[in-house]
């Protein structure tokens, strides 16, 4: 049994995706820390987010090419449908500082369940409301990292 590998357009962003998450991976091993007591390191981070990255990338190569027939079917939508996702966390980005990490991730979190098709708006409120809580304790409390709180500082001074 042969096994054909054909290099059509989905492989093709999985590789640029896993030259991209290894731009990022040696960008994050350049990382030092500044104090000697830290247990994580500044490098932690971006060493995990690319080691996920390798993992998608693998899983992407492998399925690049196994829905050949979705993909004629679908040729109707617009290419410009996929940089909406990209678009979202570009303006999450731009917002993140200026409205602070309670407003802004709740916002494009219940932005991009509603883009993907969440269903519920109770759902899509409550999976936003949980995600940030768990993420902004983790951080906060947990951590020791501050994150933007932009006009909600003052709640957060003690």
């Amino acid at each position: 049994m042969r096994m054909k590998f054909s290099l059509g357009a989905g492989r093709i962003g999985a590789l640029l995706f896993l030259g991209v998450v290894l731009v990022y991976g040696w960008g994050g091993t350049q990382l030092t820390a500044a104090l000697q007591g830290d247990v994580i390191g500044p490098a932690f981070f971006p060493r995990l987010l690319t080691a996920l990255g390798i993992l998608l990338s693998i899983l992407l190569l492998l399925q690049g090419g196994s829905d050949g027939k979705k993909d004629k079917a679908d040729d109707g939508g617009s290419d410009i449908t996929a940089l909406v996702p990209a678009a979202m966390l570009l303006a999450y980005a731009l917002v993140f500082e200026d409205l602070g990490f309670l407003i802004a991730t709740p916002l494009f979190l219940v932005i991009t369940f509603r883009y993907f098709g969440h269903p519920s708006w109770t759902g899509i409120l409550g999976y936003s409301a949980a995600v940030t809580g768990v993420v902004f304790g983790l951080f906060h409390y947990l951590l020791d990292i501050r994150l933007p709180l932009g006009p909600l500082a003052r709640f957060f001074q003690g």
